[in-house]
């Protein structure tokens, strides 16, 4: 977010990373505690898209909300009603950065 032109893009990317610090603990714990205390132990990373040029911001937003439906739609079939609530958080925060990133 340091390579922004823009005061908008760079205040609404400022405003996305501190909000999905959140979100970094909070999952996992939430899902381990849904688990019984099991622990996750070694996850499948996807690797990690590099986002840069001029429509990296929209398109980070756009990831955002997607894996948010999916987080949705999995928590949903494990009936892990707080990871959807907090999918749905997420999806809400990618959205609003959407928006945000449309003002001037």
């Amino acid at each position: 977010h340091q390579d922004t032109t823009s005061g908008w893009e760079h205040d609404a990317l400022g405003k996305l990373y501190g909000e999905l610090a959140e979100f970094k603990d909070d999952i996992p714990e939430k899902i381990m505690g849904y688990m019984g205390g099991k622990r996750i132990g070694g996850l499948k990373r996807e690797q990690i898209p590099a986002y840069t040029g001029k429509e990296s911001s929209v398109k980070l937003s756009e990831d955002i909300v997607s894996f948010a439906k999916s987080l949705e739609e999995w928590a949903e079939e494990k009936e892990y009603c707080d990871i959807s609530n907090i999918a749905q958080s997420l999806s809400g925060l990618g959205a609003k950065t959407l928006y945000r990133l449309t003002l001037k």
